[in-house]
């Protein structure tokens, strides 16, 4: 299977369970919502019925927002510290839906809630394993590129007068952590798909079978992964762009810019669902192709 073939079938698979989209973005919404409750109601005791919150939804104002600060510093630093928990939640949630979104791309058409429940129940304790030793290989690599490497760099140079061959060590020692996050999300993606399609019960040996199916077809799913992934941060982009520049300058057009929104946001589960969609396809097309060749070789 081609890149471009395990792209359309990931595209067309989402497309198919946009009902797991909606699934994502609602548990996206309720966490959202749970978070910004608090702020609301600073917000809302701090302006009150004043002519400032009108004057708020035609434009910003710095000197609002130190005066805001000021006011609810010890409030600010606690909801910081609550956002801090939020993202940890919402990954934590993430990762055990994933479970589900991949046993319905495993089986294939018509697979529906039962089999996205029965992957949840079935994987998520795995995917959770899988997640801490991703977040531990993730740390690895900037451990290693952006403490380690830099402060050999710093000492490396700490005598030179030419500043030209730190800048573009500098570069090398970015494009690497780049280049070794990216492997890492891909081996982790993958062991995924293996673990679903051949219930591994083993961590490890579902993350070597990720990895060395990763080495061994490394451009395809790299141009998968990142083919999927730039239409994710489109999504993203122009969602950015909207709420930058979309009037909200009364109720209806607030409303307008939240469902707009939220259609954008998922958008952007779709694609991210079609990234999942097309690692399976890609891989389980080839690991057919292997067994296939496995039962036809002579004894």
């Amino acid at each position: 299977m081609r890149a471009s073939e395990a792209i359309c079938n990931g595209l067309s698979a989402a497309w198919r369970a946009k009902w797991l989209a909606v699934i994502f973005l609602a548990c996206q919404l309720v966490i959202a919502a749970a978070v910004a409750a608090p702020m609301y109601s600073a917000l809302a005791e701090h302006i009150g019925k004043s002519t400032v919150g009108n004057e708020l939804a035609h434009g910003f104002s710095s000197a609002w927002l130190l005066e805001f600060q000021i006011a609810y510093e010890s409030f600010l630093r606690g909801f910081s510290i609550a956002l801090v928990y939020a993202g940890a939640l919402f990954l934590l949630l993430n990762t055990v839906l994933s479970a589900g979104a991949f046993e319905v791309f495993t089986r294939g058409e018509g697979a529906k809630l039962h089999a996205f429940g029965r992957g949840v129940g079935k994987y998520f304790l795995r995917f959770l394993r899988l997640m801490v030793i991703g977040s531990v290989c993730y740390f690895l690599c900037f451990w290693i590129f952006q403490d380690l490497a830099g402060k050999g760099l710093s000492w490396a140079f700490r005598d030179s007068v030419y500043g030209a061959p730190r800048f573009y060590l500098d570069w090398v020692r970015w494009a690497l952590l780049a280049f070794s996050v990216f492997v890492v999300g891909l081996v982790v993606e993958y062991a995924k798909a293996d673990m679903v399609r051949d219930d591994h019960p083993s961590i490890l040996a579902a993350l070597g079978h990720g990895a060395g199916f990763v080495l061994s077809h490394f451009r395809k799913t790299l141009t998968i992964y990142l083919g999927l992934g730039v239409l994710a941060w489109v999504a993203i982009a122009v969602y950015s762009l909207f709420a930058r520049y979309f009037p909200q300058s009364s109720a209806v057009t607030v409303f307008v810019w939240f469902v707009a929104a939220q259609a954008l946001m998922c958008f952007r589960w779709v694609f991210r669902l079609a990234s999942w969609a097309a690692e399976v396809a890609f891989y389980g097309a080839h690991a057919h192709t292997r067994s296939a060749e496995v039962a036809g070789s002579p004894s």
